[in-house]
């Protein structure tokens, strides 16, 4: 595959509420005010980002010079693995699996990409529960919020979702995997995709001394297809199609905070020195289920308790959702599927060291 790196942009940026501007990274460089109707319709503090015109692709050409890999990985056997990315490309709608790549808006100036310190007493909604950013400044990366319901924003547009058409992003990946001599492709692409309603949330907590955070990651797309193939990347095997595909993914809350940290000498008992781990605390940490009744009720329970369980519970906000509107190999119909409502009560997940 020949070389392929391509990077256009033009990159808006605007400061919250103050006086707003969009500046070009293009090769003009000219300065745009904002209109009074589009300053009227944004709001909050902090840094707006909005991505226009966007297109990025990268090629991997060893003659050229040009490589994106990934070493030091091995099979369970002691093999090593090499993960040659062979092309990562982003850009717009209809660009057929990346051939015909156009360029894409990433938010809006009414809508942005934000960047952001937030007071976390701010945060929270319901006093009921105990809020772990209270007293803390608590940092947000967050995509632009979504416009429409989830049935809109992860079809392929038109009618009441035209509005989104410009921003919707194809994305793909191509890999060759060299493993114990063997190579083949890997190839995943998503079309006319949004993330709306995702964001990172990061504070420090003073009582266990580590970073805490949430992320709320969404990915919406009409279709989400994965083939493997041969090392000439031209015998593939049949391609699985994840069509109408919502990914709503919930890691940590207020109430169970998604701790990071870096295994230290002390902690050999959770894996070897400098390895990550991230963890969510046991809800029976956070709140006492000895104080609930045998049979369940609030009558035969401590009743400031069953009700921070039944708002722990039934918060919507706290859970996980995957649908998969049809699930497709080759020419075989596997139908819909969903997993709904997934609660992630307790998460340990720690990094490992591979042998030598």
């Amino acid at each position: 595959m020949a070389a392929d790196t391509t990077f256009q942009h033009r990159i808006s940026w605007l400061t919250l509420p103050m006086a707003m501007i969009a500046c070009s990274a293009m090769a003009s460089g000219d300065m745009e005010a904002l209109s009074e109707s589009e300053m009227a319709d944004v709001e909050g503090q902090g840094v707006g980002i909005v991505l226009e015109d966007f297109k990025f692709a990268h090629g991997t050409n060893e003659s050229e010079g040009t490589l994106f890999r990934l070493s030091g990985i091995q099979t369970s056997d002691g093999e090593d693995v090499e993960v040659t990315v062979d092309r990562f490309y982003i850009g717009g709608a209809d660009s057929d699996y990346g051939q015909n790549l156009g360029n894409v808006n990433l938010g809006r100036l009414t809508n942005p990409y934000t960047i952001q310190l937030r007071d976390g007493d701010e945060l929270g909604d319901n006093d009921l529960l105990p809020d772990a950013r209270q007293g803390k400044a608590v940092f947000e990366f967050a995509a632009p919020t979504k416009d429409g319901d989830s049935s809109c924003i992860r079809g392929g547009g038109g009618g009441t979702c035209s509005s989104r058409d410009g921003e919707r992003f194809d994305m793909g990946l191509q890999t060759t995997i060299d493993a114990g001599g063997e190579s083949s492709n890997l190839n995943v692409h998503a079309t006319a995709a949004v993330i709306d309603g995702s964001y990172i949330r990061l504070w420090g907590d003073d009582e266990r001394n580590q970073l805490a955070g949430e992320i709320q990651m969404n990915f919406y797309t009409p279709e989400l297809a994965i083939n493997a193939c041969d090392q000439s990347g031209s015998n593939c095997g049949d391609t699985i199609f994840f069509n109408d595909f919502l990914m709503e993914l919930s890691l940590g809350n207020e109430l169970q905070p998604l701790f990071f940290s870096v295994l230290g000498p002390n902690q050999t008992d959770l894996g070897e020195p400098g390895n990550l781990r991230l963890e969510i605390q046991d809800i029976t940490d956070v709140l006492n289920p000895d104080l609930i009744g045998d049979d369940g009720s609030r009558g035969s329970s401590d009743g400031q308790e069953w009700d921070r369980f039944e708002a722990y519970y039934t918060n919507p906000d706290y859970r996980s959702n995957i649908e998969i509107g049809q699930l497709q190999v080759g020419d075989q119909d596997f139908g819909s599927s969903r997993m709904e409502g997934v609660l992630f009560q307790k998460l340990e997940m720690t990094t490992r060291a591979l042998p030598q």
